[in-house]
């Protein structure tokens, strides 16, 4: 008999909100494999410099973060969440730079609950000083680089937000740009998350990279399989030595994704060895063939 899940309160109106948003049109957005397979910390991290390995087949995924500026930490948390959307655009686009006319679009991309705030562009903000201040080591068995993950960026001042808000527009459009090699990779290795689903995680960093790395296994998995639980929490980085927690944690993730994501190509059960996944004869998103990890259309 399957365990019984009880939701907290805060939990089962999240919940309701995802039924809510499963029936609305949500395109995909196209996030960063290796971001995926070696997420950020989920808490501000103490150290400056870090590193995360994950095994995939034909060899290591290795990410390493690097923080260059005084009194600036890694990129953690719901930083993420901004860094995933931005790739989407870029890989959407084709383009490493990506421009906004209006520095409420950041905001609105996010779905901020209020984008008009001085507050929350102080938090954008802060986040976009993070990720342009990380360099990034990438290596996989093929290839790897060392380099900044954002060449620049251009999000003005809480002035120019304030004489926004009045009406009044920018001579130039906000833009950041990513570096070369990380936006070449960006091409040629992307997940496709429905974009609902992937907003509708940013409040817990923890569930969010737990979900991502559940869609991408749903990606590759092309057969019945087993993700022994030591395995799924090395990938995640997870320290927590509570394996009952850390089960409950992975069965409100399914919960949650399978309320927000209606056309869900897989479904799991519990085993004591691991999680077992079972793959469904569905197409996972719209779109051509191609555009699934490790390929690209160009």
């Amino acid at each position: 008999m399957p365990r019984k899940l009880t939701l907290k309160p805060k939990e089962a109106k999240q919940a309701n909100t995802l039924l809510a948003e499963r029936e609305k049109h949500s395109r995909p957005a196209l996030v960063s494999q290796a971001l995926i397979l070696c997420p950020l910390p989920y808490r501000k991290p103490k150290e400056s410099i870090l590193e995360r390995v994950t095994r995939v087949p034909g060899g290591n995924v290795t990410v390493s973060f690097a923080a260059t500026r005084k009194g600036v930490s890694l990129p953690f948390g719901n930083d993420a969440v901004l860094l995933d959307l931005l790739c989407s655009e870029a890989r959407r686009k084709k383009s490493p730079e990506i421009t906004f006319e209006r520095a409420k679009e950041l905001l609105e991309l996010l779905e901020l609950e209020d984008t008009t705030s001085g507050r929350s562009y102080q938090r954008v903000r802060e986040r976009l000083v993070r990720l342009a201040s990380v360099v990034i080591s990438v290596n996989r068995a093929q290839a790897g680089f060392n380099v900044r993950l954002v060449d620049s960026w251009d999000f003005g001042t809480r002035k120019e937000a304030r004489t926004e808000a009045q009406g009044a527009t920018r001579l130039f459009p906000y833009a950041i740009r990513f570096s070369p090699e990380f936006f070449e990779d960006l091409m040629s290795f992307y997940v496709p998350i429905p974009e609902k689903v992937l907003v509708a995680f940013k409040s817990n960093p923890t569930e969010y990279h737990l979900m991502k790395r559940i869609m991408h296994r749903a990606l590759v998995a092309r057969s019945e399989s087993l993700i022994p639980w030591a395995e799924l929490r090395a990938e995640l980085g997870s320290s927590d030595s509570n394996v009952p927690r850390f089960k409950g944690d992975v069965r409100k993730v399914l919960l949650k994704l399978s309320l927000s994501w209606q056309d869900m190509p897989l479904s799991f059960s519990e085993a004591k060895a691991g999680l077992e996944v079972h793959p469904r004869l569905v197409r996972l998103l719209p779109g051509p063939p191609a555009s699934v990890p490790g390929s690209d259309s160009r």
